[in-house]
């Protein structure tokens, strides 16, 4: 049930989609869970070392969940630890409402970029998955529909999402989103992005600073992933089409790009500007 759900809402790849449906299995039994858990890890962890080196040695800690409009973000005792992979945002939000919690499992640690560096991580658990799944099918068989749900206290920060709503539309026509490794073929007229060993973001294009001073950043929809793709048209169309279509470039290109980066072939960016711009003009 939770491999079909996630299928339904999430950009991972069917063998993807298997292996860590597997793994959840696994780790469920493994440690006894009561409810089928889903291990994972935060992203951002790098911003909140002291955070992170305050729970060293502790597991299972229940977290803190909050809603930030673009992200999820994790924390434990007010202190920020990190964010939710951008990946699992959208079966995620979904179950909250209906009992999903997160759980500490451990903090990770080593050495990143160089003898003098010291990069923490943090691993969690999705818990009370499969019974946040139970309450929401049968919520969802005799719900007033209003698209609005409470959880088991009667409340919850976080708005229920119903199926295919926080889906990003589909572009008129796709662009995908490669490995890095598939920028090694002889295309030189790619952008590349990639993240470097303390997890910065990184792009071969200059960076046009618009919302995001810090820099840019892709998998979601915010300003960092707003100045990407605004720097990205720039690049490689003319200027008022890509003041004008950034935004839209973000939701539905940028927002689908892997944590880890990857690579936008330039012919199918431009041809995905020029698909857009025809579908907006009037009828003669």
């Amino acid at each position: 049930r939770w491999r079909a759900f996630v299928g339904e809402r999430s950009n991972m790849l069917p063998a993807t989609l298997d292996q860590k449906t597997l793994d959840a299995c696994a780790f469920s039994v493994l440690h006894g869970a009561s409810s089928f858990a889903v291990p994972s890890k935060l992203v951002g962890t790098s911003r909140h070392p002291h955070a992170l080196r305050a729970l060293a040695g502790v597991s299972w800690a229940a977290l803190g969940l909050d809603d930030r409009g673009d992200a999820l973000v994790v924390s434990y005792d007010g202190r920020l630890l990190g964010r939710i992979q951008p990946k699992h945002l959208e079966w995620v939000r979904p179950l909250v409402p209906f009992g999903l919690a997160v759980y500490l499992s451990r903090v990770t640690g080593g050495a990143s970029g160089g003898a003098h560096r010291y990069r923490l991580g943090c691993n969690v658990a999705f818990g009370h998955v499969g019974a946040a799944l139970v309450r929401l099918a049968e919520a969802a068989s005799s719900g007033d529909g209003t698209g609005v749900a409470s959880g088991t206290d009667g409340h919850s920060p976080l708005r229920l999402v119903v199926p295919d709503e926080a889906r990003h539309p589909r572009s008129p026509g796709t662009v995908c989103v490669l490995p890095a490794s598939e920028a090694l073929t002889g295309d030189a007229d790619v952008v590349v992005l990639w993240r470097t060993p303390e997890g910065t973001a990184r792009a071969s294009v200059r960076h046009v600073v618009r919302h995001s001073p810090t820099g840019v950043e892709w998998g979601y929809l915010g300003s960092g992933p707003a100045d990407l793709a605004l720097s990205v048209l720039t690049a490689l169309v003319d200027g008022r089409a890509a003041r004008a279509l950034y935004q839209r470039f973000k939701e539905e290109v940028v927002a689908r790009v892997p944590e880890e980066g990857g690579v936008l072939r330039a012919v199918e960016v431009r041809a995905w500007v020029r698909r857009v711009l025809e579908g907006a003009a009037p009828a003669a």
